[in-house]
């Protein structure tokens, strides 16, 4: 029978927790690892959540042939939690499941781990029939680049890694990072976060990349070692994030940071209070320094020495959100480009790739510093809008600007957002159809939610009904002992 190192499969088990939801699951086929056999050395086990497949090969004695099993997570991992070492002897269970035996100095234990059949177990997609080899700071490139992704906005698009023939790409429509990069794909496509190899174990490891199509679904696959991670792509169309970066020669203004000062001037930054709810910093050169004021309060300052500096900076200098110049630092970014006499993005390199952001706007006419509601539009809208309003005066670029003016855009912050203009869309009745059935999922949970709500309430007034007529009982038996006594 199978024979298996107990730390090891204790660890592989942690790990592959990561994708296995064992906890917020109704599906017991998805709190299992599937056990098959490899060779008779090798065997893998295998989680998904549906949307994302786990696997890792790990070595072993006697593995038999055409073993297929479910192993339920949480079960396993108490039975053999703790720090002896021990050596597991695991045996297939009818009609599923497994038995275990653990052997530990002369002791033995045995316990049977009952489950559902593997045969239910979800098929795993197939692997592209090429990986290729990428460089060995992939995935550490990946999760840099993760803090930039939404988390709220609405479209799933921007939820994703957007990997494509330009690079890596992440926003959520007040920042952009981008990161130069060859990938091996043909067609882009919106990668899911792969949290479960944003480990120390994983981050710095040679990896492997490629994807498949699986009818309508593109499929994406990282190998890292003994692991195979094997994530369904999310669908939509990204926006059009070229439109926002501005080119190089268009940007008149650069200031270069002493590089040796960067993280002391970034662990300043975090030290500094902001009373205004943009965290608003004003950026002002001073000879060779950069001096950083906090809602333009010269006792919250923070500085820093510049190595150069091209151009020239207004006298009210820039204004801009302490939360995203030290995102920009934490991705090694000291070179600060910027146009001010046109409204236009800041564009941090220096580090990895290229990190953009607006600026807010002038605060300096702002009475008290307080936000004001007009500046909710960003600097660079208002400019296309009355672009577009003078052209839509002649007949000649009355269509092209009345398609510009009804392009959709990326949700924005309200004070320092940018207008993304998306690539074109076509219709996909696939997509309406799962939109239409999430729409009725959301009914039916707030059904279920609405009934439990009076389900409860129900129950607190039977409750409350059987008290009081308890009462009532009590004092009538009260009364009748008294009228028995002779009151």
């Amino acid at each position: 029978m199978l024979l298996i190192n107990k730390t090891e499969l204790a660890r592989t088990l942690i790990v592959l927790s990561r994708v296995a939801p064992v906890r917020n699951s109704t599906l017991p086929l998805l709190k299992c690892a599937k056990l098959q056999t490899i060779d008779r050395q090798t065997v893998s086990l295998t989680v998904t959540n549906l949307d994302e497949f786990f696997t890792c090969r790990i070595k072993v004695s006697d593995a038999p042939e055409g073993l297929d099993a479910l192993l339920p997570i949480n079960e396993i991992r108490n039975f053999i939690k703790g720090n002896k070492r021990a050596l597991l002897q695991i045996e297939p269970l009818t009609p599923g499941g497994v038995i275990i035996t653990e052997f530990a100095d002369s002791q033995t234990s045995k316990q049977e781990f009952p489950a559902l059949e593997a045969k239910d177990f979800p098929i795993m997609p197939p692997c592209p029939e090429t990986l290729f080899s990428m460089q060995a700071d992939f995935i550490q490139a990946l999760s840099q680049v993760v803090p930039s992704i939404s988390s709220s906005d609405p479209r799933t698009a921007l939820k994703g890694i957007l990997l494509s023939k330009d690079g890596i790409v992440a926003t959520d429509g007040k920042e952009l990072c981008c990161v130069p990069y060859d990938l091996p794909v043909n067609d882009s496509c919106i990668l899911r976060i792969p949290d479960c190899l944003f480990t120390a174990e994983f981050l710095t490891m040679p990896s492997k990349f490629g994807t498949s199509q699986n009818g309508v679904h593109t499929w994406a696959t990282i190998e890292v070692s003994d692991w195979t991670w094997i994530s369904r792509c999310i669908s939509g169309t990204y926006p059009n994030w070229r439109h926002i970066v501005p080119q190089d020669e268009s940007l008149s203004f650069s200031m270069a940071l002493d590089e040796s000062k960067v993280e002391q001037f970034a662990g300043a930054l975090k030290q500094l209070t902001n009373t205004d709810s943009l965290y608003m910093l004003q950026l002002k050169t001073n000879e060779d320094r950069l001096e950083a004021l906090a809602d333009c309060n010269p006792e919250q300052k923070a500085e820093c020495a510049l190595s150069g500096v091209t151009g020239q900076l207004p006298e009210d200098g820039i204004f801009v959100n302490r939360k995203l110049l030290i995102r920009a630092l934490s991705l090694g970014h000291h070179i600060f480009a910027y146009n001010p006499k046109i409204p236009c993005p800041v564009v941090a390199t220096g580090g990895l790739g290229k990190f953009v952001f607006m600026p807010i706007k002038n605060a300096a006419t702002i009475p008290n510093n307080e936000p004001n509601p007009q500046t909710n539009e960003p600097e660079t809208n208002k400019m296309e809008n009355e672009t577009m309003n003078q052209k839509n005066n002649t007949a000649a670029a009355s269509t092209t600007t009345t398609e510009t003016a009804k392009a959709p855009v990326i949700p924005e912050a309200p004070n320092n957002g940018f207008k993304v203009v998306p690539a074109p869309t076509q219709s996909d009745s696939y997509d309406e159809l799962l939109q239409s059935v999430e729409e009725l999922r959301g009914s039916i949970r707030t059904i279920n939610e609405q009934a439990s709500n009076l389900v409860r309430k129900i129950r607190d007034q039977q409750t409350s009904f059987k008290q009081r007529e308890r009462n009532v009982k009590v004092a009538r038996e009260a009364i009748e002992k008294l009228k028995v006594s002779g009151f």
